[in-house]
């Protein structure tokens, strides 16, 4: 798989009501942006979305979590620095949507594929 980005994981956790983040960067990713549009009867919807592919199997990832294009050093905590904050200066900033593990064939070309808007 040719990748052309590292990625910066932003992995939700939920612990007693209150939420978490733990960061952890990915080194290889293909990223790529998508931009479109949706016409509906109550007029237009965007669609602008992103899908990443992952090499390997091995990541842990999973709807909710945010994915930031490149390596951030920022660590999100409540108090301090929120994921609003993040996601303020990081434009490339997504939410994951979807995951799929691709876990069949040879180990080359098992991947995951992360849909997120």
């Amino acid at each position: 798989m040719r990748t052309n980005t590292a990625a910066t994981l932003y992995s939700r956790g939920i612990s007693n009501r209150a939420e978490s983040w733990t960061r952890s960067v990915i080194p290889a990713v293909h990223w790529e942006n998508r931009k479109g549009a949706n016409v509906i009867a109550s007029g237009l919807l965007e669609a602008d979305a992103v899908t990443v592919w992952i090499p390997g199997t091995s990541v842990a990832i999973k709807a909710d979590d945010v994915l930031v294009k490149g390596t951030v050093t920022k660590t999100v905590n409540t108090s301090t620095y929120t994921m609003s904050d993040l996601k303020a200066e990081y434009p490339n900033a997504v939410t994951v949507r979807t995951v799929d593990t691709y876990d069949y064939g040879s180990p080359a070309m098992q991947h995951i594929r992360v849909g997120a808007s």
